[in-house]
């Protein structure tokens, strides 16, 4: 009976440390994770597209007379002011036609004074039956040929004086200059050789195609004030912000797309001609869309889902439905409420009902300091969902 008792007490330490052995595997570590706060407020809807850059003005500056380029004022990409000398055609030429026209204009006059007092003598002399009525008709037609003559020669002149001063070319308006077409001693004919372009970006333009679905929102905000378009330099998340000014007037039946052109100040010269954007055009706003970084977002068998980090801070999958993708965020119509938290990374080792820690609370027990609660709300507010 000694025997079985101690084979008795034998077998059941036996058992309690086989049970103790079975009991260890199920208490794992925490899982380490990144987490988001779910946030709620108002968010706009956007039809994005790609768009490129044009001049609000193009000009080919061309001389309008005939001569020899004589003085430049301007590099090539100078910035110009309107009214800013560019070009001097040999001015010359043309101030000798003026000295002409000037000439010619006086003879004229003189010939209109004498013929104007022929005339009015001949009417004395007709008065006393002196001369014929034919005399005096001739002394009339004389008179107003040489008075016609007068204001031939005064359109003369001005003519001549708008040629000289089309010798001197300034910039139309203000923008960039170009290349330049032709350099000094150059003869260039009138209004056919460019001698340079120059493109205004101040304000600029901003051409884009959105579909043609969006066609109805556009027409409709657009009769209650201004639609908002963003666009996105090449290398630049912040935006340069403008607004609709034209919509095209038919759909591309090929494409189903409408042409869109937005204005923009453009004060800081990031846009230029000739370069490709993203735009954004806004369409409508959401109030108190319920917003997750996209990155908690993931597709599953079932559908789309989060991890959401209970109180307790356990794991759980939450199955979501998302209504629309905006910027770094997306709009969730069904399955989360604002203030609940999201994981956003450390998913690979998560299980319905994980133990998690949020990797600044590990941070902190690494550095001696009891992990709290509060390290899990400053991660959250580092990784909360960035505004629209």
């Amino acid at each position: 009976m000694l025997m079985l008792a101690f084979l008795s007490a034998v077998c059941s330490g036996l058992s309690g440390c086989g049970e103790r052995q079975a009991q260890s595997p199920t208490q794992r570590p925490p899982v380490p994770v990144d987490v988001a706060e779910v946030i709620q407020r108002d968010t706009p809807l956007y039809a994005d597209s790609i768009g490129n850059v044009v001049a609000f003005n193009t000009v080919d500056v061309r001389s309008r007379v005939t001569g020899e380029v004589i003085k430049r004022f301007f590099k090539e990409g100078d910035r110009l002011k309107k009214g800013q000398e560019l070009f001097v055609i040999d001015p010359a030429p043309f101030m000798a036609k003026v000295k002409e026209a000037e000439a010619k204009l006086n003879q004229s006059q003189v010939q209109y004074e004498q013929a104007k007092t022929d005339y009015h003598r001949f009417e004395g002399l007709f008065s006393e039956k002196a001369v014929s009525q034919e005399q005096l008709e001739n002394k009339r037609v004389d008179m107003n040929s040489k008075r016609y003559q007068v204001e031939l020669n005064k359109a003369e002149l001005e003519s001549a004086r708008l040629n000289l001063g089309y010798c001197f070319i300034n910039s139309p308006l203000d923008g960039e200059s170009g290349e330049r077409y032709v350099d000094n001693h150059n003869i260039v004919n009138a209004n056919q050789d460019r001698l340079v372009t120059i493109k205004q970006t101040q304000p600029i333009k901003v051409r884009f195609s959105v579909p043609g679905k969006f066609l109805e929102q556009i027409r409709h905000y657009n009769q209650q004030g201004e639609v908002e378009v963003e666009a996105f330099p090449l290398g630049n998340e912040e935006p340069e912000k403008g607004r609709l000014t034209m919509m095209d007037n038919v759909i591309n039946i090929k494409t189903g797309m409408i042409m869109l052109e937005g204005t923009f100040p453009n004060s800081d010269a990031k846009l230029w001609p000739g370069e490709f954007v993203r735009v954004r055009l806004k369409l409508s706003v959401t109030r108190n869309a319920i917003l997750v970084p996209t990155r908690a977002v993931l597709d599953g068998p079932q559908g789309q889902y989060v991890w959401v980090m209970s109180s307790d801070q356990k794991a759980a999958i939450r199955p979501v439905k998302i209504d629309r993708r905006n910027g770094t965020t997306d709009v969730v119509s069904e399955g989360l409420k604002a203030g609940e938290t999201v994981i956003t990374a450390g998913r690979l080792m998560l299980y319905p009902g994980a133990q998690v820690m949020t990797r600044q609370q590990i941070e902190e027990m690494r550095k001696g300091k009891p992990a709290s609660a509060d390290g899990a709300q400053d991660t959250k507010q580092r990784n909360e969902a960035p505004k629209s």
